[in-house]
């Protein structure tokens, strides 16, 4: 989630502009492999 807060000139928070939710469809990398294990269905002697 990406969100912009809105302040004054003086740094008082009015509150939040907008907010953008995105995800990615693909992870590259050794963090990708981790993802596509379930840890809830490896054996436990794995």
């Amino acid at each position: 989630m990406h969100s912009s807060l809105a302040v004054t000139t003086d740094g008082l928070p009015l509150g939040v502009a907008a907010i953008k939710f995105w995800s990615r469809k693909k992870f590259k990398g050794a963090r990708a492999l981790k993802t596509k294990i379930n840890p809830t269905r490896v054996p436990i002697e794995k």
